[in-house]
């Protein structure tokens, strides 16, 4: 008897039974009874896929510049764990199923909300090729509403078929050394000669970096004053490797990124020499067309960083049930037991402030002008937020588990590893917080307000929450029109703590709104609860007593297997 548990998963979805929950309330009873086998297939091909991505991570891609005589070939050699990984996701519909007639036929209003909840069991396990996921998803999505180009429709049919044979995965090149986050300085050339385009210059973090088909941004010609400077001077452009043929001959891959995490994806630093691409969106407009493909890949970063806390607390909990320790399993022991719990509360606030983006996103994409407007300011607060909680969620449990977490062997210090980037990927948070202030700036924030009083309408538990979450809700609104009377340097230097804010109001709201299922409502509101208790001493609820606490425990344990 080593006291030592090994903690193995069949099916993360199967054992998953209130994410089964919250995907029957944001679905719909109907939806998903019939989309049952495909959340069972996936949540089966993320525990399969443990192994190759531990093996994945220790091996990962490796770049060849030369052939053995000497010539330049920039080819870039993956593991065979890597390849399994692909037939698990892609293999499996992870990106085509969204783009499947008959599916679309059926569920096109809620087809994000379905395949980032799919997803959401491949992610708990790979945060690395989730990367190239997202982006080939992501570019997809760009070229089905900007298809004016010939190759658009073509390159659409590789990017989302599930046949291996034929398909191509897709990439980003944004950011250039000069500028990061700051896209307005970027400097790569577009050139036309002939009716053809051709691009010259440095990108200097491609993720994905031998994709098939890559967006990227480049300065358009002849562009003079605002327009030599700034985004309103770029054009989009889609680069195909092999068309014309070879084209990929024409870049160079100087080296691969020796990343800190998701290390099985290869990014690198790439140089643009003559390399012919197609012009999707021009002056005024490449830019503004890129953000689609930004926010997309936002919202996978911000379903990654879910998945993450989500095995996370799966693994604390399952070895806290089997590992014993002062004559008791470690979930009895009070403290411990209180530590996963409060973890858990901030877990599903944060989940469901993901998905409520993703909702919004799929009614902006059927028409909901308002939902557009609540979709813009949703997902740079569940990106940013979602991201700290990964982090902080695969490090707590690692201390909940102890030295053996810390253990390469385990599969924590790889999500530790890996969760750190989901900070950073597609803006920091400092850039997410500045992106809300932009866009509360430009549309305000009347939808937002109108969505959380809406929730609060709906939440049948008790009546001290409702008082607690609208006294937040006033205090927010206080906090927003103070803000207006700031000067500009001023709101920036609040703008975190506006973000910080906003996230947490819409998250309680949410779980008030979802008390009204019957099936949820005591999770949701123990985790309220457990959120409110831990704010601060001027809470309504902070003179709960210990029972109460213990009984909260008890709930949100009880809910994570």
């Amino acid at each position: 008897m080593t006291n030592l548990p090994q903690i193995h998963f069949e099916n993360l979805y199967s054992q998953d039974p209130t994410g089964q929950k919250i995907w029957n309330y944001f679905l719909g009873s109907q939806t998903f009874s019939e989309l049952q086998p495909v959340y069972s297939r996936m949540g089966k091909n993320g525990a399969l896929a443990t192994e190759p991505a531990a093996a994945s991570d220790k091996n990962p891609p490796q770049l060849r510049t030369h052939s053995a005589i000497g010539d330049r070939i920039d080819h870039i050699d993956y593991h065979a764990s890597y390849y399994e990984l692909q037939k698990l996701s892609y293999g499996s519909e992870i990106v085509s199923l969204k783009y499947n007639a008959e599916f679309l036929k059926k569920y096109k209003t809620q087809r994000h909300l379905i395949g980032f909840s799919v997803a959401y069991y491949f992610a708990q396990t790979e945060t690395g090729l989730f990367c190239p996921i997202c982006m080939t998803d992501a570019l997809a999505r760009v070229l089905e509403r900007h298809n004016s180009h010939p190759l658009a429709k073509t390159t659409l049919q590789h990017l989302t078929t599930s046949d291996l044979n034929s398909f191509w995965t897709g990439a980003m090149f944004l950011t250039e050394k000069q500028g990061g986050s700051d896209v307005g300085a970027n400097t790569v050339q577009a050139e036309e000669r002939d009716g053809r385009w051709f691009l010259t210059g440095d990108k200097w973090f491609c993720s994905n970096a031998d994709a098939e088909a890559i967006l990227t941004l480049a300065r358009l010609p002849g562009a003079a004053g605002e327009l030599s400077q700034g985004t309103r001077g770029l054009g989009l452009f889609l680069v195909l490797r092999s068309q014309p043929e070879k084209n990929h001959s024409t870049w160079l891959t100087h080296r691969l990124k020796d990343k800190l995490g998701v290390r099985t994806m290869a990014s690198g630093e790439i140089t643009f020499q003559n390399t012919e691409a197609f012009l999707i969106g021009g002056e005024n407009e490449g830019f503004k067309i890129m953000t689609e493909m930004v926010n997309m890949s936002r919202l996978y970063n911000a379903v990654s960083s879910v998945g993450i806390a989500r095995r996370a607390l799966m693994e604390a909990l399952s070895f806290g049930l089997q590992r014993k320790a002062f004559g008791h399993p470690l979930t009895q022991l009070p403290l411990w037991r209180s530590c996963l719990a409060d973890l858990a509360a901030e877990f599903y606030g944060h989940l469901f402030l993901v998905f409520e983006a993703t909702k919004q996103l799929d009614q902006s994409d059927n028409g909901n002008v308002e939902s557009g407007k609540l979709a813009r300011l949703l997902t740079p607060l569940a990106k940013a937020l979602s991201g700290k909680l990964a982090v902080f969620a695969a490090s707590e449990c690692m201390e909940l588990i102890g030295g053996n977490a810390y253990i390469e062997e385990h599969i924590l210090p790889r999500l530790l590893r890996d969760a750190q980037v989901l900070p950073i990927w597609e803006g920091t948070s400092n850039i997410q917080s500045l992106d809300l202030l932009r866009a509360l700036q430009k549309e305000g924030a009347n939808e937002f307000f109108t969505r959380c009083e809406a929730a609060l309408e709906q939440h049948i538990g008790k009546p001290t929450i409702k008082v607690a979450l609208k006294s937040r809700l006033a205090q927010l609104k206080e906090l927003l029109s103070a803000l207006t009377t700031f000067a500009k340097d001023d709101q920036q230097r609040a703008a975190r703590e506006v973000l910080e804010k906003m996230g947490r109001v819409m998250s309680l709201c949410l779980l008030a709104e979802a008390t009204r299922d019957s099936s949820l409502k005591a999770v949701c509101e123990a985790a309220i609860e457990r959120m409110l208790l831990r704010e601060a001493a001027t809470s309504p609820l902070a003179g709960s007593s210990a029972l109460h606490l213990k009984s909260t425990e008890e709930i949100l344990l009880k809910s994570i297997l």
